[in-house]
């Protein structure tokens, strides 16, 4: 007589972190990696006497943003091993979120929509680069 096995319906393999919890830990690798540059690039322009640094800030702090973006997309979807897409997305919009945050509460000034937007869209797009990366690594 043969032995009767009770199949589950669904995959009861223990999973590893949770989404929330690796979309926190990617935001704040990638808040602590934009200080870390920033921090950087401070004592080069405070050690320096060169203007063409300071020419340039503007860009260079996008640059910045999205290489922080980037590898804290990377380092979360590399936990995650799937989703990504997700995973990059939702720490893109957050990092934008809270760094448009506290530059608002900084400046006291007003951000136009068009200009959020684009930090949005931009932000969103190389969170998906890096999940994409970070999945495949």
């Amino acid at each position: 007589m043969s032995k009767y096995v009770r199949r589950t319906r669904f995959n009861t393999t223990p999973q590893g972190p949770g989404m929330a919890s690796l979309i926190i830990k990617g935001v704040f690798v990638s808040i602590i990696a934009s200080l870390v540059c920033t921090l950087f690039l401070s004592l080069i322009s405070l050690v320096t006497e060169n203007t063409y640094i300071d020419n340039y800030m503007q860009y260079v702090m996008v640059g910045v943003t999205m290489v922080s973006i980037f590898i804290g997309s990377v380092y979360a979807t590399q936990k995650a091993s799937s989703r990504g897409m997700v995973i990059g997305i939702m720490i893109g919009f957050i990092y934008v979120l809270i760094s448009v945050g506290i530059g608002m509460e900084m400046s006291q000034e007003s951000i136009s929509p068009f200009v959020l937007a684009n930090k949005v869209i931009a932000g969103i797009a190389v969170g998906i680069l890096g999940g994409i990366v970070g999945v495949n690594l």
